[in-house]
């Protein structure tokens, strides 16, 4: 086999491999910044180790394809037993780092072999076969990845996808190992193992028509113990909800806390208060945007404001909208027709639509410490929303108590208030609205799916929603957490760095 080739495909199954464990490290860490700099880093370390053996062995071996061949081998099985390893292994993160090392310190073995038997020495090019050589191991770097997102990943899970390049990768130890004419035990080796993959590949295949094997993995990396009721994979993350008959079922994109089912204000397990005082501060939400529909209970409350006549509900992950449609009401209210539903990037999607014109704007903000959460919490992000709003509007969005998020949005609207956990920003005073006499008779007014929130007997409950209790200044919160707050930008990611989760 060409070393150009073989130097393709190992940079093909070594980026696609990091690949997958950018995405399980980080869902173990809950989507923390630190999580792809740790399985980067460590990655770096196995192709440098990997690199300097493999240089030892051009050196001192005459037998460099059979050593190919192995370590292609012996890579491809630890990335196929991977999902194994995981959920034998005790939930510590740092025990997966031996997991992320070894892959990419066999295959890059491979690396400066390839360019040993690639380069022609003598011939007066060997700059040209050194280069084709390095650039099939680039292009197979670039195509990789791409392939395992956009292709795998959009049809298996992620335990799946590590089975299907193990055993990739075996096909290609075989493939090595027949074209350069190994000697027998090299082949019979390889072809054991090859016959191992599709084996392993097929038993774990047929599991994933039974909930309890799909969710092994997902189960084993979970921070949330507890019965799991639905997982839903996709490219762009991993949502997953936990059976909680009581409160609602728990929502957790990416690992952490990001919602829950419930719709019923009087159990009020998931802050509901927060989107249903909207209602009596917004004095006629007819056009709403929201961004992140998570599983879709606020957008249902929101639905039942009687003056809304058209929700535009801008989504980036996909699995948000499938895993809504398990829930009656959720599902109802996503195919509600005055709902504009847009799977995509809600800052792109305000660019493309530089008219727009909103009276509400909600967002279901994830935690701030998470990665790329600043492009939501940000001055220039909260900037283009207002330039969307109409003069008397109101924007809502979750700070999950960051008093930067809180100072950053008093640096673009003249009224921020915090209401429990959220930003509440407007034009003008919303907390005179909130007092007002009316206010009560306005929330009663909701009716999600013609049905109302409220029945006579729960004036305490829309009492206690309209409570300026619940209402806190900038200064107040400063003084509560002890530090003044700061504003985000897009360049300085203070709320996932400098005070984000270690």
């Amino acid at each position: 086999m060409p070393a150009q080739l073989i130097s393709f495909l190992v940079g093909l199954l070594s980026l696609s491999a990091e690949t997958l464990w950018v995405r399980t490290y980080a869902f173990a860490n809950q989507s923390t910044p630190i999580a792809i700099a740790v399985v980067l880093s460590v990655y770096l370390l196995g192709i440098a180790r990997g690199a300097s053996v493999g240089g030892g062995f051009c050196r001192t071996s005459a037998n460099l394809r059979e050593i190919v061949a192995k370590c292609v081998l012996a890579a491809s099985a630890v990335i196929a037993l991977t999902p194994a390893f995981i959920i034998a292994l005790p939930r510590i993160p740092l025990l997966l780092l031996p997991l992320i090392f070894a892959p990419a310190f066999l295959l890059s073995i491979c690396f400066p072999i390839c360019h040993h038997l690639g380069t022609k020495l003598g011939t007066g090019h060997v700059g040209k076969s050194l280069s084709r050589v390095y650039a099939a191991n680039i292009l197979g770097s670039v195509i990789g990845p791409l392939v395992t997102n956009f292709v795998v990943l959009e049809r298996v899970t992620t335990q799946m996808a590590f089975i299907i390049l193990g055993a990739l990768g075996m096909c290609i130890a075989v493939a090595i190992a027949l074209a350069d004419r190994l000697n027998s035990s090299i082949k019979q080796m390889v072809l054991a193992g090859t016959a191992f993959a599709f084996g392993l590949t097929f038993v774990f295949g047929a599991g994933q028509a039974s909930t309890g094997a799909q969710n092994q993995l997902i189960a084993k990396l979970s921070t949330r113990d507890g019965e799991i009721r639905h997982v839903v994979e996709t490219r762009q993350g991993i949502v997953v909800t936990y059976k909680d008959d009581v409160a609602g079922d728990a929502v957790f994109g990416g690992n952490v806390y990001d919602g829950r089912t419930n719709i019923d204000p009087r159990i009020n397990s998931n802050g509901l208060n927060r989107v249903i005082m909207l209602q009596a501060i917004t004095p006629t939400p007819r056009r709403v945007l929201m961004i992140g529909l998570s599983v879709g209970s606020w957008q249902y409350i929101i639905g039942g404001f009687p003056d809304v006549e058209r929700m535009d509900v801008v989504e980036i992950n996909p699995g948000y909208i499938d895993l809504a449609r398990n829930y009656g009401a959720q599902n109802k209210a996503i195919h509600d027709p005055r709902v504009n539903l847009i799977i995509g990037d809600g800052r792109k999607f305000l660019r493309q639509n530089p008219d727009a014109k909103y009276d509400l704007v909600i967002m279901n903000t994830t935690w701030h410490w998470r990665m790329y959460v600043s492009l939501l919490m940000s001055r220039e992000f909260l900037s283009l929303i207002k330039s969307h709003m109409t003069p008397e509007a109101v924007l809502a969005f979750n700070t999950t108590e960051s008093i930067d998020a809180l100072k950053t949005a008093a640096a673009v609207f003249p009224h921020v208030y915090r209401y429990d956990n959220f930003a509440v920003a407007a034009e003008t005073d919303w907390r005179v609205r909130l007092a007002d006499k009316a206010a009560s008779e306005k929330l009663r007014l909701i009716a999600p799916a013609g049905k109302p929130l409220f029945g006579p007997r729960d004036g305490d409950v829309v009492a206690d929603f309209l409570d300026s209790s619940h209402v806190q200044t900038l200064d107040e919160a400063e003084i509560k957490i002890g530090r003044p707050g700061e504003i985000i930008t897009d360049r300085n990611l203070i709320t996932e760095y400098r005070y984000g989760r270690r």
